[in-house]
């Protein structure tokens, strides 16, 4: 059987995947990850079946560990097409990284290497692959259950990852999944985008928006200045029904390491983003002045 992909977009993974795979051809579409039982094994390698032709369409160029020709199996390089042994995915600075190298990658946990070949060492991470195109990195994470007051965590030299995201969950007492990069932190990594996410039981609006406010990244990497500005340099997406950053029309300035979580955006009396703000208020789109409600605050780089 002889298959051809001359309409792939580049990085598209247009192949079969990996010794243990099972599927066939006729079992899905190559350029979907649900095809496949394990599409991160791409980075590991691939094996182009007994009777298969792989075709890398021109003007494009694909990355994958080595690749294993099964008998009759055969890569065809079309026009200016090409083939690139990928890097290993621990070599990579971040989940954009990731996803540009092997577009079928699943969200999940990853180990990379947010400044190469820099001073910082290699840590884990969890990657967002699906939400906007995906390629987000979680860099702070607050799964807060109502009725307490527990004390924030600053990483210094790792990163939270994700566990839960229902609303009444208390996971105060994680090591991995609770907890805020430093802003020295956040400074190895190199990212121009922004995502901002937080849900109450308080009510029903949702915070879920893009930012690629240079003032805004400037302040969670230093500490220094505030997010003045956000009110109109955002992208809303799904889901996103608040009133902040919108309308935002106070910010906190020069709060250092508590800049992602002290009230960096609100407006006075009526609507706040606070994580433990003023030491004792845990607030989404509101103004509670407690920590009665369960919330979940995230922020993502990309």
């Amino acid at each position: 059987m002889r298959i051809k992909w001359r309409y792939c977009s580049i990085y598209l993974l247009c192949f079969g995947i990996s010794i243990a795979q099972t599927n066939s051809t006729t079992s899905g579409d190559f350029n979907l990850a649900s095809t496949w039982a394990t599409p991160i094994q791409v980075a590991n390698g691939i094996t182009i079946q007994n009777g298969h032709t792989i075709t890398v369409p021109n003007g494009s160029t694909f990355y994958s560990g080595k690749i294993n020709f099964s008998e009759t199996g055969k890569l065809q390089l079309s026009g200016t097409g090409k083939w690139k042994p990928g890097p290993a995915l621990n070599s990579l600075k971040s989940c954009k990284e990731i996803l540009d190298y092997y577009p079928m990658t699943p969200s999940g946990q990853y180990t990379i290497d947010p400044d190469g070949a820099g001073s910082a060492a290699s840590t884990t991470c969890y990657c967002d692959m699906t939400t906007d195109g995906g390629g987000w990195t979680l860099v702070l994470n607050y799964l807060h259950k109502g009725g307490t007051d527990p004390l924030l965590k600053t990483f210094a030299a790792a990163l939270p990852v994700l566990g839960s995201t229902a609303l009444g969950t208390d996971e105060s007492g994680s090591t991995t999944t609770w907890g805020h990069v430093s802003n020295t932190y956040l400074s190895k990594f190199t990212f121009s985008e922004l995502r901002i996410y937080g849900a109450t039981n308080a009510h029903t609006r949702i915070i879920n928006f893009k930012t690629s406010h240079s003032g805004t990244i400037s302040y969670f990497k230093t500490g220094v200045g505030s997010m003045s500005g956000i009110a109109s340099n955002y992208t809303a997406l799904t889901g996103h029904n608040a009133v902040l950053p919108g309308s935002t029309a106070n910010y906190f300035t020069n709060e250092y390491d508590l800049a992602m979580t002290n009230f960096p955006f609100w407006v006075s009396g009526a609507y706040h983003w606070g994580i433990k703000g003023h030491n004792y208020r845990w607030e989404v789109d509101d103004f509670n002045n407690s920590a009665s409600y369960h919330t979940l605050h995230q922020i993502w780089i990309r």
